[in-house]
Parts: structure tokens; sequence; C-alpha cells
């Protein structure tokens, strides 16, 4: 909870009007400065469920974390303050999880226009299909998919609380923005079992003055650094290699969209990021064509790895866009590396150059 006081007893409410009752309320105030935290003691003083926990703002992973370890139910549900649940979300979750001894057991959302109090339902994810006909799924049979079966959200999801602690899982705290995406990804490459609910069960809030969107647009340029952590877990699990093309996909297609999404300045910063390691970090250009999905993501991708954004821009003003349907794995790999190399020497050029041009200048002072 964070100075979320005009919308907290609304998520509150919902949580206490559940049809399933035996659950208890961890409220991790993460240094509200408006009336949030007097709002709880209020619902702690009606229902004993209710626990809270105090800390200085240190952002959403760090105050999740307190939660995770804090928590003594056999599942565990994380719900943002400006959300609200279905009364049935918990019975239906549970008796789903419990029944099919899932690891994660996850429900559809819609959004709420807090201003017109419209809902919009949200389509499924690229490869939610994997769960059509209640099918249970996991990384064993869907390696090319299972990162992008569902959404980033960790609000939709219930886990088992014997695998996050089993797994060790928690939220990496250096990050401020898409942190649940991290989790989510690193829980679906280690979980055994996982299924979908098809009801709509959880509603998301959206307002103009969301702290999350304000978080977005001061570091969008950590959304790289997201990848290339959720990278280097798998790596470390030995579950980077048989998820590399569902890891590829994921990656490249969200960059596309947050980089589709910015204001023209931070395109220029975002693109540039990639282009200078970000792409080279995420293994992207280790890949062909036919190893992407989306084809506008893998001319993207080989764009970022070829030009600067100043130079992509001259090149479509100039009608000269790579044609990457005809190139081949080989191709595009050779022409970002022959590319690189000329990057390079041009640098060490420059830099030769520019030790002699002031060596000359000493001379002349001289």
């Amino acid at each position: 909870v964070y100075n979320a006081d005009n919308y907290l007893s609304a998520a509150l409410d919902s949580v206490l009007a559940q049809t399933l009752v035996e659950f208890e309320i961890i409220c991790i105030d993460d240094g509200s400065t408006d009336r949030s935290l007097d709002i709880m003691k209020e619902y702690q003083k009606k229902d004993a469920r209710v626990r809270i926990v105090t800390e200085n703002n240190a952002g959403p992973s760090t105050a999740r974390n307190k939660g995770i370890v804090r928590a003594r139910g056999e599942y565990m549900i994380f719900l943002d303050a400006d959300d609200f649940y279905e009364p049935e979300l918990l019975m239906k979750l549970y008796n789903y999880a419990s029944g099919e001894k899932l690891d994660i057991a996850f429900a559809k959302f819609d959004i709420y226009n807090n201003k017109t109090e419209k809902y919009t339902p949200c389509q499924d994810e690229p490869h939610g299909d994997i769960f059509v006909g209640g099918a249970i799924v996991s990384k064993n049979e869907h390696p090319n998919y299972i990162l992008e079966c569902t959404s980033g959200y960790v609000w939709n999801k219930m886990f088992s609380a014997e695998f996050i602690k089993s797994k060790e899982l928690m939220f990496a705290p250096e990050i401020y923005v898409f942190e649940d995406v991290h989790f989510i990804c690193t829980a679906l490459s280690l979980a055994e079992r996982v299924g979908r609910i098809e009801d709509v069960l959880i509603h998301h809030r959206v307002y103009s003055d969301q702290s999350r969107a304000k978080m977005f647009r001061k570091y969008y340029n950590q959304v790289p650094t997201v990848y290339i952590k959720i990278k280097e877990f798998l790596m470390h699990h030995g579950m980077f290699i048989p998820l590399m093309k569902s890891y590829l996909n994921l990656s490249a297609n969200r960059c596309y969209k947050i980089y589709n999404l910015l204001w023209s300045d931070a395109k220029v910063d975002f693109w540039n990021l990639l282009h200078s390691g970000g792409g080279d970090s995420m293994n992207w250009y280790r890949h062909g064509p036919a190893d992407f999905d989306n084809h506008d993501v893998c001319d993207f991708v080989v764009n970022v790895g070829l030009y600067t954004h100043e130079q992509y821009l001259k090149r479509i003003a100039q009608g000269r866009e790579i044609e990457v349907d005809e190139m081949s794995r080989e191709d595009v790999q050779k022409k970002i590396e022959t590319n690189r190399k000329s990057a390079r020497f041009k640098a060490w050029f420059s830099k030769l150059f520019g030790k002699k041009e002031k060596a000359k200048e000493s001379e002349n002072d001289a």
C-alpha cells in the first residue's frame, strides 16, 4: 500500500467479502503519507484477519517480499491497493489450486476505468491458448511458449506457498518497473503445474495519477535490465537453453511494445540503450527470422542491432528499410557483426585521430 487512501477501502472490502473465509490479509504500508495507514488500522480493529506491517518507502518489490516471509497460509496471492476482487475469487482459485495440486493458478481479469466506471475485457496473451480445455501446463510441454502464456501481472495469480518458499522466489528490490514480470517469469520457469480459470475475477483499476504510471515514466530505461535479469536467472537454473525461444519472443515483444508507447525523446534513449548492448545482453542477435513469432518484432530487433535511432530514421526517410524476410539467420548475424566492426573501427580511428590532433596542438603551443 502506497498513498492509496482513495481506493484502499474498496480493495479491503472486496477481500473481506470473499466467500472463502479462512485467510489472512497482510497489509504492507510502504511509507504512505496520506490516510492509508489510518484506514488499515480501522480495518484491523474490525477484523482480526488483518495484519499491518509498516516500512519506509522502498518500492513494491521490498513490500511484497515482506509479505512473502510473513505469510502463514497454504497459498498466497498479491493484491495492489487500488484493485478489487469478485467475491468468489479466493474460493475458486483455492479449490482449483488445491484440487489440482498446482504451483500457480490464475484467473482472468478486466480493466476498470476509474473515470468512466466502465469495465474493458482483456485479451489473452500471445500463447494463452495452451490452457484451452482446462489444460494443466508447464515449461516441459510448452518450452517455446511458457513465458508468454499469461500476463506479467502478479495480482491475478495464486501461488503455492510451499512452491514459492522451496524455490526461494522473491521480488528483485533493485527493480522499480516490471518487477512483477521478473517474478512471474522466474516462477513459470520452475513451476511443474500451472492452470487457469476462465472466469473474470479481478478488476484492475486505471486512473490518471496512478503511481505505477509515474514510476514507468521515470524508470522506463530499466526495462531491458528486467529481461537481462530474467535471462541470468534462467541460466543459473539451467533453463535458458530449453526456454530460449520463449525468452527471445517475450523480451523482444515487450521491448517493441514499450518502444512504441514511449514519447519521442524517450524513444531515442530506449532504442540506443538496446543498440549499444541491451539487445546483445538478451541474446537477440543469435536468432534468425524463423525464430520470431511476429514479423514486425523481428524487423525491430534487426534494425536495433544494425543502427542507432538517428541512422534508422534516416533510412526510413530514404526508403531503405531492411527486408528481414529475405535474410537468413547467418545473413542477419553477419550484417550486424560487420556493422559493429565498422562502428568500432570508426570509434578507434576517431580516437586515434583526436589524439594526433591534440598532440599537434600541443606542439604548436610549445
